[in-house]
């Protein structure tokens, strides 16, 4: 194979593959390189959207949703929460109406023909609303969660289990108005939970707060967020009491010995002040392993784990010595938990002897260093 003669001439990258590709005298296309690809993969959409006329060709609001106000504290009744009302005599049995006993329904209908509001129509926009209040609530209450923590106490608040125990506690079961309510009642009886009705429940209590926000004016929001905190307030402290990270938001009184100190209260830190409390020593060295298997949670916290981590000390005389256990959603939080019961359980006046063990060595290095400083001057 004969290869192309030496030419000091050509320019670097000027081969024959790149000649092939050369770009002709009258193309004025505007150059591109593989870096413009990778930065400029966003082009602005056709100048012939008009985003004003696509407004414009929306179908026209058929309600006027009321004004979100600004956070603000609520007292809450001792008792079960009163009921707020519909103020608007249109919307009043709409929440407990379902589609079939308006007299338009139609199973096989693509869209529902009859303009009577049914607590089908209500509950998408409740159910929307109903998730906006929890997340305000877990927003400003448990700020020290993280977003995924907080996504699922949220659904704790929120299910069709909790909604339709609410809707229980009012009496909504006896205001339902299905078409053959007897007999999915006798249908999903035999199920775990009643799941069925369950539903129903939950969609009738989600349509109801639709209603009472959209006849309670400006109102209608706060009046409902109220109403939420006082049902949510025990489901909350049951969780809390289930999982001790929520604990540190959580109002204690003085004489509540056994909910309030260093092992109640969670520390996300825990393990970084063990660590700097004791290591350091030479051979010295702290161990987190697992001391049981983790385990898969069910009732409210389906879908979660408890993981079960602990803490041995290897160094002053010790050999992989257990210093304490915890357990938590995820191995780095049940890491912490046994951290701080190494700091603040049976195995604390041993933490702290090596504590100042450690302190010791330290300050003799210092004073040896500053010794040999001295001399050197």
């Amino acid at each position: 194979m004969s290869k192309r003669p030496f030419d000091a001439n050509r320019r670097p990258g000027s081969g024959y593959q790149n000649q092939h590709h050369k770009r002709p005298k009258h193309d004025t296309r505007p150059r591109h390189s593989s870096r413009d690809s990778l930065t400029n993969d966003y082009r602005p959409p056709p100048p012939s959207i008009n985003y004003k006329e696509a407004i414009d060709k929306l179908p026209s609001p058929t309600s006027t949703l009321s004004h979100i106000p600004a956070y603000t504290p609520f007292t809450v009744p001792a008792g079960l929460p009163p009921l707020p009302e519909i103020l608007d005599p249109a919307l009043g049995a709409a929440p407990f109406r379902h589609k079939s006993t308006t007299g338009h329904y139609s199973r096989s209908a693509s869209t529902q023909t009859s303009s009577d509001v049914t607590y089908e129509k209500l509950e998408f926009l409740g159910d929307a609303q109903l998730e906006h209040i929890a997340s305000r609530l877990l927003y400003t209450r448990f700020s020290h969660l993280t977003a995924g923590q907080q996504s699922q106490l949220r659904e704790l608040l929120v299910k069709n289990e909790t909604l339709a125990e609410y809707a229980r506690a009012y009496g909504f079961e006896k205001q339902v108005q299905v078409g053959d309510l007897d007999g999915m009642i006798a249908d999903t009886q035999a199920k775990p939970g009643n799941k069925g009705f369950n539903k129903v429940l939950g969609d009738v209590f989600e349509a109801y707060i639709a209603a009472v926000i959209l006849s309670g004016g400006d109102e209608g929001f706060a009046i409902v967020e109220k109403w939420m905190l006082g049902l949510w307030a025990p489901k909350l402290l049951e969780a809390a009491g289930k999982d001790r990270t929520l604990i540190p938001l959580l109002q204690h009184s003085a004489d509540d010995k056994n909910d309030s100190g260093p092992l109640a209260v969670y520390n996300p830190t825990a393990k970084a002040e063990l660590q700097r409390l004791i290591l350091g020593g030479k051979g010295v060295k702290l161990d987190y392993e697992p001391w049981q298997k983790s385990v898969e949670l069910k009732g409210d916290m389906l879908g979660q784990n408890r993981h079960f981590i602990a803490v041995f000390l290897t160094g002053y005389g010790h050999e992989k010595l257990l210093l304490g256990k915890g357990e938590g959603r995820n191995k780095v939080e049940a890491g912490n938990w046994a951290a701080q019961d190494a700091m603040c359980g049976e195995r604390k006046d041993l933490v702290e002897k090596c504590a100042r063990e450690l302190a010791a060595v330290k300050q003799r290095k210092k004073e040896e260093k500053e010794a040999e400083a001295a001399a050197g001057n």
